[in-house]
């Protein structure tokens, strides 16, 4: 009795391992071009848009260095903050070559 319980948990063991492995982690981020050293706070999740950049595709997991878009996670509140978000928006939608509304969604969903 001891040894089916010990071999349907090691098959339950081995379904699950192959689940997780089946997707492997991203090896490119998404990041500033400026960037030129590690990043400190990498955020793997399931894209909500396509990654041009990183050659995803909605659903699949996606890496982003959230270090470079700490000013864009939340909207901003106050007009002068609203006027620097909007530029730092722009000039990180440019430099990564997508559309401002594809890299909100992607930082903040």
């Amino acid at each position: 009795m001891t040894r089916l319980i010990s071999r349907m948990l090691m098959g339950q063991i081995i379904a699950i391992s192959t689940v997780a492995t089946a997707q492997q982690l991203p090896t490119v981020c998404v990041e500033l071009p400026t960037r030129t050293e590690v990043c400190d706070n990498l955020l793997y999740k399931r894209s909500p848009v396509d990654v041009p950049l990183t050659s995803t595709q909605k659903g699949e997991i996606v890496c982003i260095c959230m270090t470079d878009f700490s000013d864009l996670r939340l909207p901003a509140k106050g007009e002068l903050d609203i006027i620097d978000q909007q530029v730092s928006l722009d000039r990180a939608a440019r430099a990564l070559e997508m559309d401002q509304q594809t890299l909100l969604e992607l930082i903040r969903r």
